[in-house]
């Protein structure tokens, strides 16, 4: 790395974009990897040098420009909710903060166009008001960016309809190079795929487009059950049920729904949490009454999105909840086989009865996905990482949330073309290093 850096950047860049004070040094070099312990202690002090807000394109590409020329290393950042240690600057450098390259460009019919640093609560209400909504969001849809969703995001709420980011979702992306005079690379159709969840390793999203859903009244539910077996039955049949129209179906095996103070919800009994059509409201209760549960929340469609929802203590923001209480708990990401699921988690819960099952139901490849985010209490490394290889004996598939690379991570579409992708985009290896790490064969 050019030591002189530090002068070059303060030279060239407004200063206004630039800070380099120990608070903001922390507080941008963090996300929620602090969910694993293992990560915890791993990127403990791992901070950046220099915090850097682009506000417009011609601002990005100085930066990116400068950083080419002195081999800084860059690493790329939405509001930091990832879990992983995404933006977490490993080697140090700048850390490129995009909350400010936050633009919604265009809302056309089905389509919303935006820059890389918009926020999906803002785009959601923008959507609304023009008659539709995002596909699929994060639990934590409200501060999320779309680029930190694209860069290392999966599903969330809608996924269970519209699947994952990987199933349509973005129409066309705005790519930066890394280089002297940084390019504008614009991808359509399939060949967006291999760039989405790759930590911005392999270029800067700079803008998106995605494809948007009609506008549903949602109402939000919450069905108590005496058992997991009743709940997660009933969570698959309402999955299944196509005429049934749904954003959310999370299951929660007692006691995880204690960790849910604002809901109130009944002590010993496990919890689905759904948001349903308002027009699928007796289809509903049918099905809650032929799988003996119980109704123990229902909130009307003209409260969605006002204050605390259901969603709120779903996909991650469970774990997020549950770690108020006890920050003891850890958690795994899993997918079970659709036939054997059930099979599958008692086997593992006679087995490891200190495992609290977390179910979340979407959809990938048009085919239904079985989502396990089930809460550990954490004692050792090497307990773990049994823990997550007897998951593996018994066919679950475990995506390790307790490493920060992409290919021990298991989350990239088509990894073997990531390096030779950076290559041509970051050809100084300066992107969020030691993330993609080269592969043994390769020659470039």
């Amino acid at each position: 790395m050019n030591e002189h850096w530090t002068a070059i950047v303060k030279e060239r860049i407004d200063p206004e974009l630039l800070q380099w004070e120990e608070p903001a040094l922390a507080k941008y070099s963090m996300d929620y990897h602090h969910f694993s312990p293992i990560l915890t202690r791993q990127l403990q002090g791992k901070l950046a040098e220099c915090i850097a807000t682009p506000r417009s394109e011609q601002e990005l590409d100085a930066l990116l420009s400068v950083a080419a020329e002195t081999g800084v290393p860059v690493t790329v950042r939405g509001n930091g909710t990832g879990n992983y240690g995404q933006c977490v600057p490993v080697t140090g450098g700048i850390v490129l903060n995009l909350a400010k390259y936050n633009k919604v460009l265009e809302t056309g019919e089905g389509m919303m166009r935006v820059q890389a640093g918009a926020r999906l609560g803002k785009m959601e209400s923008t959507a609304r008001k023009a008659g539709y909504e995002l596909r699929t969001m994060p639990s934590t849809f409200q501060s999320a960016t779309i680029g930190g969703f694209l860069c290392g995001g999966f599903g969330g709420i809608g996924s269970i309809s519209w699947g994952t980011i990987w199933d349509g979702l973005v129409s066309s992306l705005k790519i930066k190079t890394v280089e002297v005079e940084p390019r504008t690379i614009e991808l359509q159709g399939e060949e967006i795929l291999p760039y989405l969840h790759t930590y911005g390793t392999i270029g800067i999203l700079s803008e998106v487009e995605i494809n948007l859903a009609p506008r549903v009244e949602w109402m939000q539910w919450a069905v108590t059950f005496d058992s997991f077996a009743q709940a997660f039955r009933f969570g698959q049949t309402v999955a299944e049920n196509s005429s049934l129209v749904k954003r959310l179906i999370s299951v929660h095996e007692w006691p995880i729904s204690s960790y849910f103070i604002p809901l109130d919800l009944p002590a010993g009994r496990t919890v689905v949490l759904l948001e349903i059509d308002t027009d699928c409201e007796m289809q509903l209760e049918r099905a809650i009454a032929d799988y003996g549960g119980q109704a123990a929340m229902k909130i009307s469609a003209e409260q969605y999105h006002k204050g605390v929802g259901v969603s709120d203590f779903t996909w991650n923001h469970t774990t997020l909840w549950a770690r108020k209480d006890d920050p003891g708990l850890t958690y795994l990401q899993l997918n079970f086989d659709q036939i054997r699921a059930l099979e599958q988690i008692e086997v593992m819960k006679e087995e490891y009865p200190e495992v609290m099952n977390h179910i979340e139901f979407a959809r990938q490849n048009g085919k239904l996905l079985i989502s396990g985010l089930p809460l550990v209490p954490f004692s050792t490394e090497e307990h773990l990482n049994r823990l997550m290889a007897r998951y593996e004996q018994n066919g679950v598939r475990v995506n390790n949330p307790h490493t920060w690379d992409l290919k021990d991570g298991g989350r990239s579409y088509a990894h073997d073309l990531l390096w030779e992708i950076k290559h041509r985009h970051d050809p100084g290896g300066i992107l969020n290093q030691e993330k993609l790490k080269r592969p043994a064969a390769s020659s470039v």
